[in-house]
């Protein structure tokens, strides 16, 4: 038996609201040149609330990006240009949405924890107060945990119309050493605030979700360096199929709008931006009775200042654990039920 076109929304949608991951992303000027808000995982259905249960999500992400020789990048202790830098990341969320009605929505909770590896390559490194230790041609690599993610979220629905607000916390809990090139996780503690809204008409299948968010970040100790404020933006447009297939294509868009500061900053403001389109693909089917929701993404980047330019590409898996009833209807006045 094939899975409803709403079971199939509804897998597809389980990650979709809580997928702020502390883990070095795509996403800024900053520090590192990476933002702890991952671009680009919240697409599709970002504004739908899935109904009360538990739900598992584990997504590979891979990127591979590079930037100009003539752009200094601060790494913790150290200044690089000529930067490239590898991704793969395995990040695993759970979430718990609660039954019954908070504040005429539904309500719910997720932690998110991400491990892989990174490589980082650069042509020029300077290190030193005045950075006059200057080093040719040097890599790092790094495998570890991630900083890890904990969200709260309040979504609400009315026919097809869909939307919620999350509220993202990010710990400093990677594999972190500021006078290294390659870190996991970036010991940089943050607020995440977003909106979204998605309009999905189940009949038809087709999807429309845009969500809009605001990454504040508080300074890191270990290099009393402190990354502005970042805008972020994502959008995309999807169709799913009778027969479990989907696609459609997404994108984002980022500004960080205010600059870099703190003691610790050799780099001077340094805003970020960049923007990055590209086709989505999923299936939903099921094993037994139990939805299984596959999909990938791949996005190119560019219009980029102050940061790397490459692609991303998201392989995921998502599925309901658990999945309370509905609550009972309760019958109208002068209605007789048998």
């Amino acid at each position: 038996m094939k899975p409803s076109m709403l079971q199939r929304t509804t897998t597809r949608s389980i990650f979709s609201v809580v997928c702020f991951v502390g883990i070095c992303g795509t996403a800024d000027g900053a520090e590192y040149g990476l933002g702890n808000y991952l671009l680009g995982l919240t697409i599709p259905m970002a504004g739908y609330t899935p109904p009360a249960g538990i739900y598992f999500q584990d997504s590979l992400y891979l990127y591979k990006g590079s930037a100009s020789g003539t752009i200094n990048f601060p790494f913790g202790n150290v200044v690089v240009a000529g930067l490239s830098e590898k991704f793969i990341i395995n990040v695993a969320t759970l979430s718990w949405f609660a039954p019954g009605s908070f504040l005429g929505g539904t309500f719910g909770v997720a932690a998110t924890i991400p491990y892989g590896r990174v490589e980082v390559s650069a042509d020029v490194a300077f290190t030193g107060p005045l950075g006059n230790n200057r080093q040719l041609s040097r890599f790092d690599s790094v495998t570890g945990i991630g900083d890890t993610a904990y969200s709260a979220i309040l979504g609400w629905q009315n026919g097809n119309h869909h939307w919620n607000v999350t509220v993202t916390g990010f710990a400093p809990t990677g594999v972190y050493n500021p006078n290294r090139l390659a870190n996991v996780g970036l010991n940089r503690p943050g607020v995440d605030v977003k909106g979204a809204y998605t309009w999905l008409d189940v009949k038809s299948g087709l999807e429309f979700s845009a969500a809009l968010g605001m990454t504040f970040n508080l300074e890191n100790t270990a290099t009393n360096y402190s990354t502005g404020s970042e805008l972020h933006l994502e959008a995309a447009i999807n169709k799913t199929l009778a027969n479990g297939f989907s696609f459609g294509v997404g994108g984002y868009w980022y500004q960080q709008i205010t600059g870099d500061g703190g003691s610790g900053n050799r780099i001077g403001p340094f805003k970020g931006r960049v923007a990055a389109i590209g086709p989505m693909i999923g299936y939903t089917f099921k094993a037994g009775e139990l939805p299984i929701s596959l999909s990938a993404k791949w996005f190119h980047e560019f219009d980029t200042e102050n940061r790397l330019r490459g692609d991303s590409v998201f392989a995921t898996l998502s599925m309901p654990l658990f999945v309370y009833p509905p609550a009972p209807q309760t019958p109208k006045a002068g209605v007789v039920t048998k």
